[in-house]
């Protein structure tokens, strides 16, 4: 099997109370959908798994890179192989959604601006989006189709991995699924995502890994392969 696409190696989470240590392996062409209860600590596990805060103990390896040993620079190099959805949708009220969209190609110099409109118009029609939502001001949309523009936004680089921590994907994902499912059967992308039981029905069972985390502590539904037993309680 190739090498994991993000390991967990011995992680304690940052809470103020010690936690067991987490040992998670995640692979390209798997999907790990991750429940739990308030405040049991799902939001803190995936920034940690993004790089966004750091762990109180143990080791990160993102895309074969140790999270300790990189540099700022590298680590912005490997978000950008990343697409990462907290909750709320992180968008800029007063600016249009292109400009909301177009704000990490404008930053790294990614694109030209034709080049930009072209990309941008695409993702939308990909996803069966009306074109004009575009040149709409964030705030003016509603609850849902501004929830629907960040996960777009999550999408747009094409990741390799995907860290969807937010409520609003639930009723988004089935029209998600046949974008996602392509990534997965060709193992270009991993699929990390927060929610219920009742969303694995949307998801393909051969690719689903279920775990709930409870106080820090994750605990395995699946695939114990994946997980290293001295996590699981």
């Amino acid at each position: 099997m190739a090498d994991p696409i993000l390991h967990l190696k011995r992680v304690v989470l940052p809470f103020q109370e010690p936690t067991p240590a987490i040992d998670l392996v995640i692979h390209t062409g798997e999907i790990w959908l991750i429940d739990g209860p308030a405040k049991s600590g799902k939001t803190t596990l995936f920034k940690v798994m993004s790089g966004l805060i750091q762990p109180h103990g143990g080791e990160i390896i993102l895309f074969g890179n140790s999270l300790r040993r990189i540099s700022n620079r590298t680590l912005a190099r490997l978000r950008r192989r990343m697409g990462v959805l907290l909750e709320g949708d992180g968008l800029i009220p007063s600016w249009s959604i292109y400009d909301n969209l177009a704000l990490p190609w404008r930053y790294h110099d990614l694109l030209s601006e034709q080049a930009l409109q072209q990309t941008l118009v695409a993702l939308l029609q990909q996803f069966d989006e009306e074109e004009e939502l575009l040149y709409r001001v964030a705030a003016t949309l509603t609850i849902e189709q501004r929830r629907r523009m960040a996960v777009l936004r999550s999408l747009q680089n094409d990741p390799s991995l995907l860290l969807l921590d937010n409520d609003g994907v639930a009723s988004y994902l089935e029209r998600l699924m046949p974008y996602l499912q392509r990534r997965l059967d060709d193992h270009s992308l991993a699929l990390v995502l927060r929610g219920t039981a009742a969303m694995a029905r949307y998801l393909p069972a051969d690719r689903l890994h279920r775990a709930t985390l409870r106080a820090g502590t994750l605990h395995l539904h699946a695939n114990p392969s994946h997980l290293d037993q001295r996590s699981v309680t």
